[in-house]
């Protein structure tokens, strides 16, 4: 079905009917977009009625029924968005802990290393430098590709070199 130009004008007059021919029409397209960013379904799910709520709350933001689709799809791509910011990555140091145990890793190295790297960066240098990990072990342990951890190894170098002189 193609939402009419008179169904959109519907939708963001708040009209009901109007409102369920949009939520059917697009659905589909917005949890294709969500779950281009988030993995697990039920959270597509969840940020599909959270995307389509807000979209209800902003319709009258939109001027030109002619943009409903991309409206809708880039609510739907913030929502994604905003959900991994708010569930980032757990610290390195938790995932480092979780491995190794609280006192079995120096807290020294890392503490210095993870304010000024991504996740991913510390982890892959704590593993490389304080472990003397190669990166077969490396490739196994983080599931990370060699190819990628070796960038992000040298990414974190250089970054280590103008962060701590």
């Amino acid at each position: 079905m193609v939402i009419s130009r008179r169904t959109a004008l519907g939708f963001i007059a708040g009209n009901a009917k109007a409102t369920e021919k949009v939520y059917g029409e697009y659905k589909n397209l917005m949890f294709f977009v969500i779950a281009s960013y988030v993995s697990n379904k039920s959270d597509c799910d969840d940020i599909l009625s959270e995307s389509f709520l807000k979209a209800m709350e902003h319709r009258s933001d939109l001027k030109d029924p002619g943009k409903l689709k991309p409206f809708l799809t880039s609510i739907a791509k913030n929502q994604a968005i905003n959900f991994l910011k708010r569930n980032r990555e757990a610290s390195c140091s938790d995932v480092i802990d979780e491995i190794y145990g609280e006192d079995d890793h120096n807290n020294d190295v890392l503490a210095l290393i993870e304010p000024l790297l991504s996740s991913k960066e510390t982890i892959v240098t704590y593993l490389k430098a304080v472990f003397s990990y190669t990166w077969a072990e490396i490739v196994a342990e983080t599931g990370i590709p060699e190819s990628t951890a070796r960038r992000l190894y040298e990414s974190a170098k250089e970054k280590l070199r103008k962060g701590l002189l």
